[in-house]
Order: structure tokens, then C-alpha cells, then sequence
């Protein structure tokens, strides 16, 4: 029944809210992708540890951090954390509210039959 709606809607521009979310996840996406964000330090990071596995001759890697660097890394990933437990609220809402419009769209279909 889904389906029917979706290819009913085909061809019809975004409602208001629709597009307000596709805003909203363009606008999470790109933060994510800028190069100076987290997919950015985090390639820098793997650069630096492939750099220093290469150059270091024994199998054991043991890696030192002093305390503020090893603050900021923790506060950096629990930013990140936050950030990936916001996203998934966000998508458990959106998926309630997929689920509202679906039935309703399931009552109207039943009720027009």
C-alpha cells in the first residue's frame, strides 16, 4: 500500500515538512563531510599512524599520549558520540512519524474502498 502512495506522489513536488527534513539531513551531511570536521582529523589521524607503522621496525606499536591530548581526544569522541545519538533519535522519530502517515494513509485507503 506503501507503494501505491509512493507512486501516486511521483512527479509532485515535497510537502513543507518533507522538505524541512531534507534541509535539515543536507545541512547534517554536509557538517559531517567538511574537510576540517570529523571525517577530516580522522583520515589525518590514519595518515599519521600508517606514517609512524611504517617507520617504526617493531611488531608492537605502544602509543603515549600526555593528559591534555588524551582529554581532547576523549572530549572529541564524545562529542562524536552525542552527535551519532542525536542522529539516531532523530531517524527513530522520523521513522514513528513514517509509521503515523502510513497508517493513515492505510485508515484513508479502507475508508475511500
Amino acid at each position: 500500500m506503501v507503494d501505491v502512495e509512493v507512486q501516486k506522489k511521483v512527479g509532485f513536488s515535497l510537502l513543507p515538512e518533507e522538505e524541512h527534513l531534507r534541509v535539515q539531513l543536507e545541512s547534517i551531511h554536509q557538517e559531517l563531510n567538511a574537510p576540517n570536521q570529523f571525517k577530516g582529523r580522522l583520515s589525518e589521524m590514519l595518515s599519521l599512524i600508517r606514517m609512524q607503522s611504517l617507520n617504526d621496525t617493531s611488531s608492537s606499536y605502544n602509543c603515549e599520549m600526555d593528559n591534555v591530548t588524551l582529554q581532547s581526544l576523549h572530549s572529541h569522541i564524545g562529542r562524536q558520540q552525542q552527535g551519532i545519538s542525536h542522529l539516531l533519535q532523530v531517524v527513530r522519530d522520523d521513522l514513528a512519524h513514517l509509521e503515523i502517515i502510513r497508517q493513515g494513509l492505510t485508515d484513508k485507503q479502507t475508508t475511500t474502498t
